[in-house]
């Protein structure tokens, strides 16, 4: 593939609710430019862009797919990515990437709960869109209906830019607007043929009454386009497709299209227009990145010093990583030197290719606006910026959600540990919605994601992949132990053993502090009953009895132990009986000061329809949580809470059911507060028979 300008260069990412056909699309995209020699189909596991093990098994797109071909003088790089919402963190990458998108809606049933996700990521993005209407030729389709569906859902200024002749089972062409031209399609798939004919006569008055709404859209972004459709009531082709892109990267306009990918019908068309209507890399706002605290614009310009992103990490069972840039100013070609402006690195570049799914062509290089896959960047991970060492500018990465579900994770097999610990590391760098995070108080590896489905998708690579079957459980809840008034005790470590003895004794003072407030050690010792030299090894001894308190063995909080008298031995005396002491006086003296046992408290933003809000709140107060406040954020209700963690296990799959998928949530640790009596009393119970069977 040659190098191409920027201006001839289209970056779109296919974005929809899950199952509406991105790859579909995709496919027949590639088939008919002729990327790929015959059309992928999803049922029988031969797509380019679906091809892991697991996306043909489940018949889902798993992970972002990145196809480039060549289309009426310009070059595609086409973003297939993940419809379900556990996947929704390449939906994030691609979008950092993309100069604009394609909303894909089904026929027949318009805006459903994944385009609401798709779209509100595109809003916030400000990503220009078009949209797709798929499944034309299915029972049902209606495309008046999605077109209202956008305007009704989610106030859109949707206007179709095509018409389809003939809906369901009599789907057999589209009328295009721009062009006023009708075509029908004859022949399926890899044999279909389209045929220009004329506008049937039946459509005439819906096509004139379109048509002329559609040149009034396209006028309306532009002074002197508008003066001239005011006055001679048309534009011409061109004027027609400058006014749309104009509006589309405003943001303030959607033109619609429709098709069946399936069928190939229709694809051709709307490749057409993709390349006419949507924005190239000059088109939209550039790139802004800093370097020290200097605000820099890099300019799509191959002339101006480097500046590309990695957005994506591909890892391959037996090629490696690849790392997916973008380039947004500048020109990438192999065996450049480049700064990893992230990190401080520098870095080497090796091969460089282009992509269609696996399939893989070595390229000579990329400018400004292009994306390019590179090979083994030792330094460099997602979200990393490759820039000229002349301007050492570092761009944002793509800003991923907060995991919404987390689970305990541990290996089958005894000494699978090590294994375990790299799988996780290499699909934390593929998805980086995927992490873990080692709890030392439950002393538990819990892996954090975006639902139970890529869990369940991480988990089957751990074994496929990297050959360790791991077991998934519900993770203990961190609870903490404090005190609630003060209290002092004394304690007498003495051993007699043949020679040297073993002796320290000494008295604590034990408060306590404010919730948060973290420990305090105060020496109050006067007179040198207890030598200088010992005082640190005191310290050591209630750090360690904080480590496992003596009400159900979680680390204990917010107290101030001041060690205030005590005795020595010349010659028994040493650090580890001062140690042994301190810490077991530090948990009588616990025992004495009306202990707690604490749980930690999340605060959790719920966003949900409106007509869900008095369910979910209700249900949150089953789970003992306050409501904060309710918030209006468009056509939804944002709910802010306060839950205790052990409450809301696998709260991101409970929220979908009640809200028939169209909740979601986000939650971090707030502080910690005090378990009501008979859940403490409970979770005492279960520690001390734990111990007792451990001991047993």
């Amino acid at each position: 593939m040659k190098e191409y300008a920027t201006g001839q260069i289209r970056n779109v990412a296919l974005v929809a609710h899950h199952g509406v056909g991105k790859t579909s699309l995709a496919e027949a995209m590639l088939f008919l430019a002729r990327a790929t020699t015959r059309l992928g189909r999803i049922a029988d596991g031969s797509t380019v862009l679906d091809y892991a093990a697991d996306e043909i098994q489940r018949q889902i797109t798993i992970g972002l797919g990145l196809a480039q071909f060549e289309w009426a003088g310009h070059k595609v790089n086409l973003l297939d990515t993940p419809g379900y919402p556990d996947f929704v963190g390449d939906v994030h990458s691609a979008l950092r990437a993309a100069d604009a998108a394609i909303l894909m809606l089904r026929a027949n049933a318009g805006v459903e709960v994944g385009t609401e996700v798709a779209w509100e990521l595109l809003r916030r993005q400000k990503t220009p869109a078009l949209v797709v209407v798929n499944m034309m030729d299915k029972e049902h389709a209606d495309f008046g209906g999605a077109v209202r569906s956008l305007h009704d859902r989610f106030g859109l200024n949707a206007v179709p830019a095509q018409l389809p002749i003939g809906e369901a089972e009599a789907f057999r062409g589209i009328v295009d607007l721009i062009e006023n031209k009708a075509f029908t399609f004859s022949g399926k798939g890899m044999e279909e043929k389209s045929q220009e004919v004329p506008v049937p006569a039946e459509m005439k008055a819906a096509v004139d009454a379109a048509r002329a709404r559609l040149m009034e859209e396209a006028a309306t972004g532009d002074e002197q386009l508008m003066e001239k459709f005011l006055g001679s009531g048309s534009l011409t082709l061109e004027e027609t497709r400058h006014g749309l892109c104009e509006r589309v990267v405003q943001g303030d306009l959607l033109p619609v299209f429709c098709c069946s990918a399936y069928n190939n019908h229709g694809v051709k068309e709307i490749l057409d227009e993709v390349v006419d209507v949507l924005p190239s890399p000059l088109d939209v706002r550039p790139a802004v990145g800093r370097a020290g605290d200097k605000e820099i614009t890099c300019k799509p310009d191959a002339a101006e010093p480097l500046a590309a992103l990695v957005f994506k990490t591909l890892s391959e069972q037996h090629l490696g990583d690849l790392s997916l840039l973008r380039v947004y100013s500048g020109r990438l070609e192999p065996g450049r030197d480049a700064m990893n402006t992230t990190r401080s690195r520098s870095e080497k570049l090796g091969s460089l290719y282009n992509l269609v799914g696996k399939e893989r062509v070595e390229c000579r290089g990329a400018a400004a606006g292009d994306m390019v896959a590179a090979v083994k960047l030792r330094e460099t991970h997602t979200g990393d910026t490759l820039a000229d060492k002349s301007r050492p500018v570092v761009l944002p990465g793509p800003q991923f959600p907060g995991p919404v579900t987390a689970e305990c994770i541990h290996a089958k097999n005894k000494g699978d540990e090590e294994k375990m610990a790299q799988g996780l590391n290499r699909l934390h760098e593929e998805d980086p919605t995927f992490s873990r995070h080692f709890e030392t108080s439950t002393k538990e590896t819990l892996v954090y994601g975006m639902g139970d489905l890529q869990l369940e998708v991480m988990v089957d690579r751990l074994k496929k992949r990297f050959g360790v079957e791991v077991l998934l459980s519900r993770p203990r809840v961190p609870y903490r132990e404090t005190i609630r008034t003060k209290a002092q005790d004394e304690y007498r470590h003495k051993k007699q053993t043949g020679g040297r003895g073993q002796f320290g004794e000494v008295h604590l003072k034990l408060e306590p502090r404010k919730r948060g407030d973290g420990f305090e050690f105060a020496d109050e010792v006067k007179g040198g009953v207890i030598p200088n030299q010992y005082i640190p090894a005191v310290e050591k001894g209630v750090v360690a009895g904080m480590e496992k308190g003596p009400l159900a063995g979680y680390p204990v909080v917010d107290v101030r132990v001041a060690v205030f008298f005590g005795k020595h031995h010349d010659v028994d005396s040493s650090e580890m009986a001062f140690k042994i002491a301190a810490e077991t006086c530090f948990h009588q003296g616990m025992l004495k000061a009306n202990p707690v046992l604490l749980e930690p408290i999340d605060e959790m933003t719920v966003r949900i329809p409106e007509e869900f809000l008095g369910d979910v709140m209700g249900d949150l107060s089953s789970k003992r949580g306050k409501i904060l406040g309710t918030e209006a954020d468009g056509r939804y209700q944002v709910i802010r809470a306060l839950v205790p963690a052990a409450e809301i296990y696998k709260y991101s799959s409970h929220l979908r059911s009640i809200t028939q998928g169209r909740g979601m949530h986000a939650a971090k640790v707030s502080h910690y507060e005090e378990v009501p009596r008979e859940l403490s009393d409970r979770v005492i119970a279960a520690a001390k028979a734990e111990k007792e069977a451990a001991h047993a």
